[in-house]
């Protein structure tokens, strides 16, 4: 499973300002607002703090993977951010996250979902991958970047 179909440069960023989690959740969601039409804005970032609560989607590593499932979802998607400051999601041995996998993908399809997740975690599992990420200077290099890091793993 490649990346490419899933994400976008446009969805893909880095933010020096982002004051808290659910900060992070209202940027994240109202890039992706006018591609869901039928659910927008708020009711989007209402999805992610929902699955948040069932469990954290931090890791040890500093990333962090919010998705959220909707039936008015039509294709899944993926917003990119790198965080300078990270943002703390709520888990008391984990670092602050500053490389995030936002995920927003239909309920008729949780198979490309968490094949989904689990090509992004494979990818930033080893540090190596992670520093070459986080050195992005910029939105474009860091979606390229992550695009070569995609490749790499066949």
């Amino acid at each position: 499973m490649a990346l490419q179909p899933y994400i976008r440069p446009e969805l893909t960023f880095i933010f020096d300002d982002v004051q808290s989690r659910d900060d992070l959740f209202r940027r994240l969601a109202g890039a992706v607002d006018s591609m869901i039409p039928a659910l927008r804005g708020e009711a989007l970032v209402q999805r992610l703090i929902a699955r948040e609560k069932q469990m954290p989607t931090s890791t040890p590593e500093g990333v962090a993977f919010p998705h959220a499932l909707a039936a008015e979802i039509d294709k899944t998607m993926v917003t990119v951010a790198l965080l300078k400051p990270g943002v703390d999601f709520g888990v008391a041995h984990h670092p602050v996250s500053d490389l995030i996998f936002c995920m927003f993908g239909p309920t008729s399809d949780p198979w490309d979902h968490v094949r989904l997740l689990a090509r992004l975690a494979r990818i930033v599992r080893a540090e190596p991958a992670r520093n070459r990420l986080r050195a992005s200077d910029d939105a474009t290099q860091l979606y390229e970047n992550l695009l070569a890091e995609d490749r790499s793993h066949g």
